[in-house]
């Protein structure tokens, strides 16, 4: 792991994986003043999940580990307010928080990611889960889109699938502190389990559909 100077920290109820873009609100004095910091130095923050707290006022408790995120555009807005969009980059762990800001500061290690030795066979099933899940949601949802981007790559195939399960963000943090072949067994779970759950409520929308009485103008 590689350390690197105190990272201007941004608590979210939500979590942030390598690769995914995540829009910001930023309207708190606190966090205009950490745009413009991040602006003069290297346009680099870290976004953290929320383990206990809120987003505004008081300082939330965020988890150990979080995502290293790039500032890709500034959109001021009246009143000076922003809308921020970040780009997810790296894994890292905090090893101490600061308070001496405004906002929370954090002295972070950076975390490699491992080779995968998760079996060819087993990535394959993963994917087609994945596919699997996004079509049965789409479907649900009445949407008409039929292509699902599958990434080659395995480490960006874990991302992408943890950022796009519904899932909790207790399980979400779950993912993102995983490591790359632990991360792929998880989420195989987690599709299995999901897709169950999915289509079970399909089931039971088509019957309550075809069961519907018919209904004419009068």
């Amino acid at each position: 792991m590689a350390s690197r100077p105190l990272l201007p920290l941004f608590p979210l109820l939500t979590v942030l994986f390598p690769g995914n873009v995540q829009p910001l609100h930023i309207f708190e004095e606190r966090y205009k003043l950490m745009v413009r910091r991040c602006r003069e130095s290297d346009g680099m923050m870290g976004v953290v999940a929320i383990r206990r707290g809120d987003e505004v006022g008081m300082t939330a408790e965020p988890y150990d580990v979080g995502t290293l995120a790039r500032i890709t555009r500034i959109d001021a807005l009246s009143e000076g307010r922003i809308n921020l969009t970040v780009v997810g980059e790296r894994r890292f762990r905090i090893t101490q928080l600061n308070d001496e800001e405004p906002y929370l500061r954090g002295e972070v290690e950076i975390i490699s990611d491992d080779a995968v030795t998760v079996a060819p066979e087993a990535i394959s099933a993963i994917r087609e889960g994945y596919v699997d899940y996004i079509r049965l949601l789409r479907r649900l949802a009445q949407r008409t889109e039929r292509v699902v981007r599958v990434p080659d790559e395995t480490l960006e195939l874990s991302y992408v699938i943890a950022a796009r399960l519904h899932i909790s963000r207790l399980e979400q943090q779950g993912l993102l502190e995983a490591s790359v072949d632990n991360r792929l067994r998880l989420e195989r779970d987690i599709l299995r389990r999901e897709l169950a759950l999915l289509r079970r409520l399909g089931a039971v929308s088509t019957r309550r559909t075809r069961s519907s009485p018919e209904i004419t103008p009068n």
